[in-house]
């Protein structure tokens, strides 16, 4: 089946403001494709992985990166022709649109992903398998509109729910053979982080979650509160890791660096002048792991 995307080939000559576009174009494409998503949530599985054992799990990061990307094109493009949320529709056109125009081909994909993801899970653990054929079953009931409502439309739940099942994922992944109490501190700490991410990527949507009947924190208390909030929440998220290393619970280094890299990534975010959140708040937690497992490997941990 023939995909009709919209193309992101490189014009020649191109200068100045017409490469700035162009890199927007394609980063948004991707961004559409789930390639964002999935490297957020292989940065969950590497962040897990340096807390616990102060190095990154590359296999768990190699199947969580398909399942994530997998999963994510299941929920937007839908099991069935033209059912696409309408709030999605007016909130991100040119996503709709996308998974309209190639949804046969998108789901295909999104079928061969999680293949891939359950192939590579079957090294690891038969749990990890049976969460990766849980997580599209999960996000169609998240967004399935029943006669009590969808979990999607629930303030706090929404977010709630994404935060738990990625944890979920995660844990699986990276869990086994650690300590329980440091299992439980990075849970806790990813548990935090990802709901206020969760919460992050609702700004953009917040007039169209309005129309539809969504309650969001944005569209509820407004977008300067809803930073604000994220900020304090990853605030808390860093103390807790400093605490578990105070107690001897995690590695000093590792909890101190990452720490404060997600933490810093929120704060710059914060600050930055831009219109659109969604695919920035996806980019901003591997950007963070990434400086920390670096700064780790400095520090002479990894």
């Amino acid at each position: 089946m023939a995909a009709r995307f919209t193309s992101t080939s490189v014009p020649l000559g191109l200068h100045g403001s017409h490469w700035r576009d162009w890199l927007r174009s394609l980063g948004g494409t991707l961004g559409h494709l789930a390639a964002w998503v999935g490297l957020y949530i292989g940065g969950c599985v590497a962040l897990a992985g340096l807390l616990l054992q102060s190095s990154v799990p590359l296999l768990a990061v190699a199947v969580a990166i398909p399942a994530a990307m997998g999963t994510y094109l299941i929920d937007r493009a839908r099991p069935l022709p033209g059912r696409v949320d309408p709030a999605d529709a007016i909130a991100h056109a040119d996503r709709a649109a996308l998974m309209i125009r190639s949804g046969g081909f998108i789901r295909f994909a999104a079928v061969v992903l999680l293949a891939l993801a359950m192939v590579l899970a079957m090294t690891i653990s038969p749990l990890v398998v049976l969460v990766i054929i849980g997580a599209p079953i999960g996000v169609l009931v998240y967004s399935h509109r029943g006669t009590l409502g969808r979990p999607k439309d629930r303030l706090i739940i929404k977010n709630a729910f994404v935060a738990v099942s990625i944890v979920t994922l995660v844990l699986v992944l990276v869990a086994a053979g650690h300590q329980p109490g440091a299992v439980a501190v990075v849970g806790s700490f990813l548990l935090l982080h990802i709901f206020v991410d969760a919460m992050l990527c609702d700004l953009d949507d917040r007039h169209a979650d309005s129309r539809f009947g969504t309650r969001t924190i944005p569209n509820t208390i407004g977008v300067a509160a809803t930073w604000r909030i994220a900020i304090l929440v990853n605030l808390f998220a860093a103390g807790l890791l400093l605490v578990a290393a105070w107690l001897s619970v995690l590695a000093w280094p590792p909890a101190i660096l990452l720490g404060l890299s997600t933490l810093a990534a929120t704060v710059v975010l914060s600050t930055l002048p831009v219109s659109r959140t969604k695919d920035l708040v996806d980019l901003k937690l591997p950007v963070a792991v990434l400086v920390g497992w670096i700064a780790v490997s400095l520090a002479g941990v990894a």
